[in-house]
């Protein structure tokens, strides 16, 4: 079954408290159970939001590959965590570091297809004032924490049984380590 993970978290933007979402895919054909794995993927998101990001609900749901019928709601927790990266300062909101894995296929033009999740994690380490503006690349430790970030997310939740791939359960290719763009991009929050 592949199970579909959602993880709503809730920032302060231009005085109104907006809401944004990352949506995470696992094969759970083995013996896992969906509050295991929204436990192990909040641990694993909390380490990379700053303390201005709180955590507002997780959702599982699935199975995401079959049909709309059978896809149904598995667990609906109300959190009330924040973030616990160690940050000062604080990035325009609408900001997020994108981590990316490359799934192995390719588009209909020839291009890579990567799984890629926006992270809009409040602000970076001290010394990154112009990198938390989009102006210049994140320096090499925050471009890693990051990558650290991706393959804990990917493997954190094989440990209970799942493994990371895409809605309709094709999973990424053996060994395929996260890759981080170096530059913030501007994901816009919806209203």
């Amino acid at each position: 079954m592949i199970l579909g993970i959602s993880i709503t978290k809730e920032t302060e933007w231009r005085g109104q408290k907006e809401q944004f979402s990352n949506v995470y895919h696992f094969d759970a054909t083995a013996d896992t159970t969906s509050d295991s794995v929204i436990d192990a993927v909040v641990s694993v998101e909390k380490t990379i939001h700053s303390p201005n990001v709180k955590f507002v609900n997780a959702k599982a749901f699935g199975p995401t590959d079959g049909t709309k019928e059978q896809n149904v709601m598995l667990a609906d927790k109300s959190l009330n965590q924040t973030g616990t990266a160690d940050t000062s300062g604080s990035t325009a909101q609408e900001l997020a570091a994108v981590v990316q894995w490359d799934t192995g296929r390719k588009n209909t033009r020839g291009g890579r297809i990567f799984l890629r999740k926006y992270l809009h994690v409040g602000a970076l380490a001290s010394g990154q004032d112009e990198a938390a503006k989009g102006n210049t690349p994140m320096n090499a430790q925050q471009i890693e924490k990051y990558r650290n970030f991706g393959n804990n997310v990917k493997n954190v939740v094989g440990i209970n049984g799942a493994s990371i791939c895409d809605k309709k359960g094709r999973k990424l290719p053996f060994n395929t380590d996260a890759q981080v763009l170096p530059h913030l991009h501007t994901r816009q929050f919806r209203r």
